[in-house]
């Protein structure tokens, strides 16, 4: 493309750079979005465009936001944007990139916890930082002892209450159970395997 061909919305938003440094293929996909994307700055750009590309489920293209965007966003913008990155991570199937962004959201809570629980009525049941966490640990890694010190940290920093830890504890120590069972079920003799 050329420089001219620079898309209006592009423009409008101040991320011709980022644009630029695109490659063609993901500069057609960015143009699924730019219609219905926030231009009204930068970071309202990243955060609509990522957000759209995820309920297409298009999670690479999300991912590559993720890759090649360069903001110093405020706290919050940037707690948004890193939850939206870590479901466009899990979607890519890049777990140890999800994982990070979990550690780097829940560092960023509590600089931002006052007006999240004020714009969410609390903590909201969907908190991809708390959540996904848990996910890559137990379903990716299956490391669940990492997981019940997860789990106490949250509850340290007041992300579930006790009752939510409770019952998010117990859950896990069934699912270990049940992996546990299913390994014995499944086992079998070298000699069976012949």
């Amino acid at each position: 493309m050329f420089k001219r061909d620079v898309p209006s919305e592009i423009s409008s938003a101040g991320v011709s750079k980022w644009y630029s440094s695109l490659d063609d293929q993901n500069k057609v996909r960015s143009g699924r979005y730019l219609k219905d994307c926030d231009t009204t700055s930068k970071d309202r750009f990243f955060i609509s465009i990522t957000d759209l590309a995820l309920k297409d489920e298009n999670y690479k293209f999300a991912a590559v936001i993720g890759d090649t965007y360069e903001l110093k966003m405020v706290p919050y913008d940037r707690f948004l944007m890193n939850e939206l990155l870590i479901d466009a991570y899990i979607g890519a199937e890049r777990y140890d990139d999800a994982k990070r962004l979990c550690n780097t959201g829940l560092e960023l809570f509590p600089k931002i916890e006052k007006e999240f629980k004020e714009r969410n009525n609390g903590i909201p049941q969907k908190m991809n930082c708390r959540n996904r966490l848990i996910d890559v640990l137990v379903g990716v890694e299956v490391n669940y002892d990492q997981a019940f010190i997860e789990l106490e940290r949250f509850f340290k920093m007041g992300l579930i209450d006790r009752e939510d830890y409770d019952f998010r504890v117990q859950s896990l120590k069934v699912h270990r159970l049940q992996r546990t069972f299913d390994g014995v079920y499944t086992f079998r003799r070298k000699e069976d395997s012949q």
